[in-house]
């Protein structure tokens, strides 16, 4: 019977996002989740199987046979299922959402199993009359008396870095009989995962073992959402781990997603150290071969936990008992590309797939998290002392208005650099945050006010020392530094704000000798880069480490006990109803990287705003605390959780063409309202206005605003709010977003 599959070809346009019928050839399997390769539009490309089908609507003369198989199950059922799903809740691409499932290594066979081959001796022949057969042959004998001698097989590089070039020999002495040859699959493991040494559960405490008893039983029902609300220290790991051995006791698979790549190293060492080989490492960062063994090996079922950063949320595991989304408040779980997912409703939807609870993690949950806990849409589960006799560490702020007073211009206050001589002195270690990388924010002429601006984005350029160049932060591009003003002429040109490349300098200024590291993303480029700077810490290489936000989470010192925070406020002013919250989880979460030892922590706070209460609670680590004055804000502007947003971005060379494109959406969408008079009562606010960041990388941006309560009509608001702003008559980039992350 002739079989038809259907095909979501690998082209990303609105106008060929559906299904296509194809043969299936005689000898082929096709079989959903399938990648392979069809004719379309008169050349060969890629394509998903989504769906196989004994019957089609298409005339047999309009059908092409599919061309062969790459992969015969690239997605399963339920990532298929899973895709659907996004691109009804993300009104993303189909083929957009199949692939960001597959790694794009991992698409079209561009990579593949890694094998070696080795030579060892046959044993059909006895060694006296191999060598009476070699006699006359001493270059093949020295290959076989070297090969017999030894107890294992030679590795055929092995051979070729001895002998030279002895392929054919090696060739001859195998069609003799005196050697065979094997080849074996090779799994390249990532660094990060290697040599670690096993280690067994440990004895839990009081509140780690109740978490542990109410998730294991939502294991066992197969349901539950957890908000496990745990102060830094408080053990959250140890209870993700034994959870996830519940899991395994049970012939089902876990997911633990972190929010940094940075983070991944950590969680995977100790994750290895319980479970072995059975764990596996998805993120970014890895290399081609090895990201395609890991995802094999989860695919396979012989991995059966899964750590990553946001994309691990669809490895291949199946029948998934767990999934852990540790530090859940993190804005890096959101896609800021298409699609553009959540990572924690994506792993909502797979534990809902699968019958399994979904623990979310944090020091410092989200808002709209905590929220959802406390009206008991999902399980609060505190754990609010820290593990052992550790403490949490005392929280000194310090006021910088009064540091400027004093004549003190550096980023480092006199409180911090005392404390910081007392702590090298002693031999224990520092962690210094600024969320700020480069060494100044802007270079400006004191003369006329001349700022150095990207000529593609118009937006102020960071100096950095190494180098000495100026850098955009948003396309890339770099200048050199003027040496006198473009503007007026004067040599007045200064440098002004500070990032970690100025802290960096200060303290080896301040400190003659101190040994820094400093882990932002200008440091942070190369493969294993954050697992090279964060083992080099944990050795005592370094008194002081420096970095961006990739250091305030996760990490576990015991040796450090002072944090210093060189800028609480760089955050709490942005354009973003969420700032306070981020201020106050950035401090909390760095603050936490103090004192998680015997000894106990210090963290000094510097702030030009310190009666904030962002600044207060956090220095306070008062979560609750912050939380009441927040939500009472977040309430009395209807920000979320009382409303929701969406966004169309409108982006293009002109900005006549954006506004234009942006003008025309809000139109529509007031159309829409006006037909729709019952959705009129739920919208909050609809505009067109010019984006905080006006152009980047030579576009202008443009956008209409879209706020709305969370009510019944909220889904057919979006769907509206969708059709209406996809026209784009004049021509210009969109991107919609929905619930965005930052809007900038």
């Amino acid at each position: 019977m002739q079989r038809y599959a259907e095909v979501i070809v690998d082209i990303a346009h609105s106008n060929i996002d559906r299904i296509f019928d194809y043969i299936i050839p005689e000898g082929l399997e096709a079989k959903p989740g399938a990648m392979v390769r069809v004719p379309f539009a008169g050349r060969i490309v890629e394509g998903f199987v989504t769906g196989v089908k004994d019957a089609t609507d298409v005339p047999e003369n309009r059908l092409k046979s599919l061309q062969c198989i790459l992969d015969a199950q690239a997605v399963n059922d339920d990532l298929i299922e899973l895709a659907y799903g996004m691109k009804d809740r993300y009104k993303c691409l189909m083929v957009d959402a199949l692939r960001v499932m597959i790694p794009a290594e991992l698409r079209g066979a561009r990579v593949g199993e890694k094998a070696q081959t080795y030579i060892a001796c046959s044993g059909a022949v006895d060694t006296g009359k191999a060598r009476d057969m070699l006699s006359r042959a001493a270059k093949q004998l020295e290959i076989y008396e070297y090969v017999s001698a030894r107890p294992q097989a030679t590795r055929r590089a092995e051979l070729t870095d001895l002998f030279g070039n002895c392929s054919a020999q090696v060739r001859s002495l195998i069609d003799k009989g005196l050697l065979c040859e094997t080849r074996q699959r090779q799994f390249r493991q990532p660094s990060s995962t290697a040599g670690i040494e096993a280690t067994g559960d440990f004895r839990p405490n009081a509140h780690q073992q109740k978490a542990i008893d109410e998730i294991s039983r939502a294991i066992d029902n197969g349901t539950g959402q957890f908000l496990l609300h745990g102060v830094t220290g408080s053990g959250k790991t140890e209870v993700y781990m034994q959870c996830a051995r519940k899991a395994l006791e049970r012939g089902r698979t876990v997911i633990i997603l972190v929010p940094e790549i940075s983070l991944t190293p950590q969680m995977a060492r100790r994750f290895t150290s319980r479970f072995g080989r059975l764990s596996a490492v998805l993120h970014s960062r890895l290399s081609a071969g090895e990201r395609f063994d890991e995802w094999q090996r989860i695919k396979n079922g012989e991995a059966k936990i899964v750590i990553g950063a946001r994309s691990a949320v669809f490895a291949p595991a199946r029948d998934i008992g767990l999934i852990v989304v540790d530090e859940e408040h993190e804005s890096t779980y959101r896609s800021e590309s298409s699609p553009r997912y959540d990572a924690v409703e994506i792993a909502e939807l797979r534990c809902r797939r699968h019958g399994a609870p979904l623990v979310l993690g944090s020091a410092t949950p989200s808002v709209n998290t905590y929220y959802k806990a406390a009206k008991n849409t999902i399980e609060l589960i505190r754990m609010p002392l820290r593990i052992g006799e550790a403490t949490m560490p005392d929280a000194v702020i310090v006021d910088m208005r009064e540091e400027l007073r004093a004549g003190n211009k550096r980023t480092i206050s006199q409180k911090l650099y005392h404390d910081l001589a007392g702590t090298v002195e002693r031999g224990e270690q520092a962690i210094l945050f600024l969320n700020r990388r480069g060494h100044s924010t802007f270079v400006s002429c004191r003369n006329c006010g001349y700022v150095a601006r990207c000529e593609l984005c118009e937006l102020p350029l960071t100096y950095h020392s190494a180098g000495a160049k100026l850098r955009c932060h948003y396309c890339l591009s770099e200048q050199e530094v003027p040496v006198t003003c473009p503007t007026c002429g004067s040599s007045h040109i200064r440098y002004f704000g500070g990032g970690t490349q100025r802290i960096e300098n200060d303290l080896k200024e301040l400190f003659p000798g101190l040994r820094c590291l400093r882990m932002d993303a200008d440091t942070t480029k190369g493969k294993d880069s954050h697992l090279r700077i964060l083992d080099a810490f944990e050795k005592k290489h370094a008194d002081v480490l420096i970095g961006t936000q990739m250091i305030t989470k996760g990490l576990d010192y015991p040796n450090v006990t002072l944090v210093g925070v060189a800028a609480a406020d760089s955050s709490l002013y942005i354009n973003d109803f969420r700032s306070a919250e981020r201020t106050f989880q950035l401090i909390s979460q760095v603050a936490g990287r103090a004192g998680r030892d015997v000894r106990r922590g210090t963290v000094v706070i510097q702030t030009y705003t310190p009666d904030h209460y962002s600044v207060l609670r956090a220095s306070e680590h008062d979560y609750e605390g912050f939380f009441r004055q927040e939500i009472e804000m977040r309430k009395a502007g209807l920000f979320p959780p009382f409303s929701r947003f969406a966004r169309w971005l409108y982006c293009h060379e002109d900005e006549a063409t954006a506004r234009l494109d942006a003008l025309h959406a809000l139109g529509n969408m007031k159309d829409f309202l006006e037909t729709n008079r019952l959705y009129v009562q739920s919208v909050l606010m609809l505009d067109a206005t010019q984006a905080p960041i006006a152009k980047i990388n030579g576009r202008y941006r443009w956008q209409v605003i879209l706020k709305f309560y969370p009510d019944v009509f909220g889904g057919k608001i979006i769907d509206g709010f969708f059709r209406c702003g996809g026209e784009c008559p004049n021509g210009s980039h969109k991107v919609l977003e929905i619930d965005p992350g930052a809007m900038l």
